[in-house]
């Protein structure tokens, strides 16, 4: 089921998610910062808006801590549950970035990305994964605008992918 602008997650088993809790930034009040516009956000026709990104996992958990993650850094998070719903969701929505796990069930992760590349190079995409199908210079060839997160990562390595991709252009793990 497709997710729009998820702001909560289950965080049940938080190192199964493969992402360290401890490193989730902390969350800002109202009134901190209020006036500065985020460094993440782009101007379209003279409004700003956060970044939106799509994150696709089959482990509720894991799409749940990406997406709060996500969200904290001030971007907008959708979450899709397999390929084959994110592919779905790519075709309505133009997304900044995807993050997308590599083993899910009816179309994987680098398959959805062999897919999106047939069409375009954009959106950049982060392929995570526990079990790398392929060395990941390999990987990178075919992820290429974008850049590969083995499992287990902390937050700080995610988001630092993150704003690598959307604010310095091509990242190359």
């Amino acid at each position: 089921m497709l997710v729009k602008n998820s702001t909560q997650a289950p965080a049940d088993d938080p190192t199964r998610a493969g992402v360290d809790p401890d490193e989730l930034p902390a969350d800002r009040s109202a009134d901190e910062g209020a006036s500065a516009v985020p460094s993440n956000v782009v101007r379209k026709i003279g409004v700003t808006a956060p970044k939106q990104i799509l994150i696709i996992d089959d482990d509720h958990e894991v799409r749940g801590l990406v997406a709060r993650t996500i969200t904290r850094a001030g971007f907008r998070a959708d979450t899709a549950q397999d390929g084959e719903e994110g592919w779905r969701a790519l075709c309505v929505t133009d997304y900044d970035l995807v993050i997308t796990d590599h083993e899910m069930p009816r179309l994987t992760g680098l398959k959805l990305i062999e897919r999106m590349r047939t069409v375009s190079i954009e959106p950049p995409c982060i392929l995570i994964s526990a079990n790398l199908p392929l060395p990941e210079s390999d990987l990178q060839k075919i992820v290429h605008r974008g850049t590969v997160l083995p499992k287990p990562f902390s937050a700080s390595e995610l988001i630092e992918s993150v704003f690598e991709l959307l604010l310095l252009g091509d990242h190359q793990a």
